[in-house]
């Protein structure tokens, strides 16, 4: 009978160990969508590149920019306001290893802690940029150019991503700025425009 007993004792053991086991890896191989921006605080790099260029050229300047029209919204980690339009940026702190084409919903993060996916963030700057253009409409201000950029910013990690995609990294984002076309003068009211963008902040801040 002590026998029996202790070979179910056994058995239940082995059974929720193996369960324990079966969770682990599920949960390392098959962990849904996250978010990862600015882990370890990599975004300042690409932050601060915008700022540099912003100043330097005594353009405008608002970080964060959490912008919300209606039932859209955008998360900013920067947006640059100068003669040549509006320059946002969205910065990723993604490490490890990242796959993905410019027409996947998500894409993937390889890691030693396993497989995520996320977002793809090329499609979410192209929301962002309808939602600043949102904004300007409401305070009738159109045929302003908007551009948002996603930089990953870890410099150790391994994009097998094409080039076509769009993305770019803070070496690229700081060459990207010496651009002629960030020279151009369409004669925007400086103020003007960064008011509406604060006015469209969360809260409504100015």
């Amino acid at each position: 009978m002590d026998e029996i007993v202790a070979i179910i004792i056994l058995l239940v053991a082995i059974v929720v160990l193996l369960a324990f086991v079966g969770i682990y890896f599920y949960r390392k191989h098959h962990i849904p969508m996250v978010r990862q921006k600015d882990k370890n605080n990599k975004a300042g790099r690409a932050v601060a590149a915008l700022q540099s260029f912003a100043r330097g050229n005594r353009f405008r300047f608002i970080a964060p920019a959490h912008l919300v029209r209606g039932d859209k919204e955008a998360r900013l980690d920067a947006i640059v306001v100068g003669y040549f339009g509006i320059l946002g940026l969205v910065a990723l702190g993604y490490n490890g290893e990242i796959y993905g084409e410019a027409g996947d919903a998500q894409w993937l993060q390889v890691t030693d802690d396993g497989r995520r996916y996320f977002d793809n963030p090329v499609v979410e700057a192209a929301a962002a940029v309808r939602v600043i253009r949102d904004a300007l409409f409401e305070k009738k201000l159109r045929k302003i150019p908007v551009e948002v950029v996603a930089v990953f910013t870890d410099p150790k990690v391994q994009l097998a991503l094409p080039r076509s995609t769009g993305h770019l990294t803070v070496k690229d984002l700081k060459r990207q700025l010496r651009k002629e076309k960030y020279l151009d003068d369409t004669r925007l009211d400086l103020d003007e425009v960064e008011n509406a963008l604060r006015a469209a902040l969360a809260g409504g801040n100015v």
